[in-house]
């Protein structure tokens, strides 16, 4: 059982996280090319870790939706690494983020065509066989869009249903590409196939004037507690991973709003 609300593992928290159990974060999130193969004190820190806490894994470097080949050695080693740690559930983002020079160390939109969802299709029926799990594969956030895209509810639908491949419901990703795209963003998540949701994030952002960006710095604001209640009404009860990567407050007050996060979500406040 994985449980109800985590956050992800930083090295901030350490010497708390790795000795003992904190009331309040039900499980961690990782992304596994950040621990992979380090050894030393790291990997000491993580066995400490992973002892406590149940883990999920949420990857980088995927580019599911890339034009290079997939990195299959890389995908044996994500699987090695998710056995170790008994690690049930791995995620990465619907998007590229590579190009025929490398990686471009950013989440960028796939163009939303019907030729490819077959194509990200059988790269997400390669990735779980080598995996040997399901993938889940997160609704990122953009800020442009490219001509004669489909529908995003649409692709998204379409993807999971012939892939099986789950989703990370990104919650503040549907309200800032709601807001910024014009779009309901209840209905959105109203329209997400059911039974497909693994487990859900949701963080704060920045606003200036109308334009809103996704920057996990701020604390989550109350319209999105309110639209993960609405999440968790539709898709039931997954586990909830506050997001924080940057300006990253002590674990006490990252608790204090996982609390708030789950009594809204509850009904409670």
């Amino acid at each position: 059982m994985i449980g109800k609300q985590g956050i992800g593992l930083r090295s901030g928290h350490q010497s708390i996280l790795s000795t003992q159990k904190v009331d309040g974060i039900d499980f961690l999130e990782l992304s596994p090319e950040n621990w992979m193969g380090l050894g030393g004190f790291k990997q000491v820190y993580l066995d400490k870790v992973a002892s406590i806490y149940p883990l999920i894994a949420h990857g980088l470097s995927l580019s599911i939706g890339g034009f290079q080949p997939l990195n299959k050695k890389f995908l044996n080693e994500i699987r090695a690494f998710l056995d170790d740690y008994n690690i049930e559930i791995y995620s990465d983002h619907l998007c590229f983020s590579d190009d025929d020079k490398g990686y471009l160390y950013d989440l960028l939109l796939v163009p939303r065509e019907k030729e490819n969802i077959s194509y990200i299709c059988n790269r997400i029926e390669q990735v779980q066989e080598i995996i040997k799990r399901p993938l889940s594969l997160e609704n990122i956030s953009y800020y442009y869009q490219y001509d004669n895209d489909m529908n995003e509810l649409d692709f998204i639908n379409a993807i999971l249903q012939r892939s099986g491949a789950k989703m990370l419901l990104d919650i503040n990703n549907v309200y800032v590409n709601g807001h910024n795209h014009n779009y309901n963003a209840y209905e959105f998540i109203k329209g997400i196939n059911k039974g497909s949701v693994s487990y859900y994030h949701i963080a704060g952002h920045y606003k200036k004037d109308d334009f809103i960006l996704d920057t996990h710095g701020k604390d989550v604001i109350q319209e999105v507690k309110e639209l993960a209640k609405f999440a968790v009404e539709q898709h039931g009860w997954h586990p909830m991973l506050l997001e924080r990567d940057h300006f990253v407050p002590k674990l006490d007050d990252l608790v204090n709003e996982l609390n708030s996060i789950t009594n809204v979500i509850e009904g409670k406040i």
